[in-house]
């Protein structure tokens, strides 16, 4: 093995290292909290253009009164326990139909006070526990 597959190694098990750290740690912008169910996010009027990385243990997250456009499809496959999201007061203008196929957790969705123009039939089918939505 060469000097420079050994360096392409030595980054590449820091970049992995480094993946893991950020996923699962609060944004700095933030404040969180755990307690038993997992962890309270609330990122409320922090000028957020976008969700960040958040801990895959999510379960209640407030993104009210930011810049954020679109909600990331991968958002429930990244949070599975995420039952609460807060994404009020936002430039959303639209939600893909796939968006909340992963959330079968979610229970409470406050979309009101975005820029959403329509939304597709089945965006919210097969969402079980989904019992409160706001737009």
């Amino acid at each position: 093995m060469n000097i420079m597959s050994m360096d392409i190694i030595i980054i590449f098990v820091f970049a992995v290292i480094c993946a893991g750290l950020v996923e699962g740690t609060c944004p700095s912008t933030c404040s969180c909290g755990d307690d038993s169910s997992g962890s309270r996010i609330n990122c409320y009027s922090k000028y957020l253009g976008y969700i960040p990385a958040l801990p895959n243990d999510t379960y209640r997250l407030d993104l009210q009164y930011n810049n954020i456009t679109e909600i990331d499809v991968q958002l429930c496959k990244e949070m599975p326990q995420l039952h609460t999201i807060y994404i009020s007061y936002n430039l959303i203008i639209e939600i893909p139909k796939i968006t909340f196929a992963d959330c079968e957790q979610l229970y409470f969705i406050h979309l009101q006070y975005n820029k959403i123009r329509s939304l597709e039939s089945n965006t919210f089918v097969n969402m079980t526990n989904l019992y409160y939505l706001t737009g």
